[in-house]
């Protein structure tokens, strides 16, 4: 009596498993964009990745006052940047509001007055406006190092094919332009229990 009660059991279960066998496999007929999401983080994109609050903006537009930074160590203080219309240029988004103490690096953005929303112009003097983002983000190295996120950081950046460039020695001259008109619309950043930052 029990016999074709089982049947259809070991049926359902040997369909769902070798269903979930092909996860793991590296088979030819998936494209590369099917495994990005495989490949990236749900933390990475999260902390890195678009925002629906974020405004599609030219990097040419950025012609207003804004700020020239000298950063004398990595991490400066800027969680994470937008990329421009095309995938030029690269505008500051969050902002760690606070510096903790004299000298704390990641203090270095807010301390300099450094504004969410603001587009690099140049590094060192190189202009920065019309170039790749991944170079950009490459020159900067502006990565907080956190363990957690380490594994991630580093598929995004083979996914990419490797370094666009080779991180600028610091310190390191980095000037901000605002775009006019442009309003930053968003979360603040809030303070969490471990001394990091939140939105």
């Amino acid at each position: 009596m029990a016999r074709p009660v089982l049947l259809p059991l070991v049926a359902t279960l040997a369909a769902f498993f070798g269903a979930l066998s092909f996860v793991g496999s590296s088979g030819q007929a998936r494209s590369s964009c099917s495994r990005v999401p495989a490949r990236v983080s749900a933390e990475y994109l999260e902390r890195c990745g678009p925002k629906d609050s974020d405004v599609p903006f030219g990097s040419a537009s950025a012609t207003g006052p804004g700020a020239t930074v000298e950063f004398k160590k990595r991490p400066f203080g800027i969680l994470r940047y937008q990329p421009g219309q095309g995938g030029k240029g690269a505008m500051a988004m969050e902002i760690i509001p606070k510096s903790r103490y004299p000298g704390d690096p990641q203090g270095q953005a807010f301390a300099a007055g450094v504004q969410s929303g603001w587009v690099v112009a140049s590094i060192n003097g190189q202009d920065m406006l019309n170039e790749d983002f991944g170079k950009i983000m490459d020159l900067l190295d502006d990565e907080v190092a956190d363990p957690r996120f380490s594994k991630s950081t580093a598929l995004a950046l083979e996914k990419q094919g490797g370094r666009l460039a080779e991180p600028v020695e610091a310190p390191l001259s980095v000037v901000f332009n605002s775009i006019p008109g442009y309003t930053y619309k968003g979360a603040a950043l809030t303070e969490d229990g471990q001394d990091g930052f939140a939105r």
